[in-house]
């Protein structure tokens, strides 16, 4: 995916999270009784909500490496070529 795809990924999820850790989101797993990898179910929705911020974050981050580096190849081949 391209960066501007990441980026868009991105806002989609921090406002999904927005929404799933206040009140409309939250109380679909307001109930503490099963834990979730020793967590209290809450606690555990916000835990995966930060981690797929996370790996979002970190694809974003690469996908923009990836556009920075071909805009760079890109400059010293058109540079090589005009000297």
């Amino acid at each position: 995916m391209s960066y501007r795809s990441w980026v868009r990924v991105a806002w989609t999820t921090h406002l999904l999270f927005a929404a799933a850790a206040t009140w409309p989101g939250q109380t679909l797993v307001n109930e503490p009784a099963p834990f979730v990898l020793g967590l209290p179910r809450p606690m555990a929705w916000i835990a995966a909500w930060l981690v797929a911020s996370l790996i979002v974050l970190w694809r974003m981050d690469s996908a923009r490496n990836r556009r920075d580096r071909a805009a760079a190849e890109r400059a010293s081949r058109e540079g090589s070529l005009d000297g």
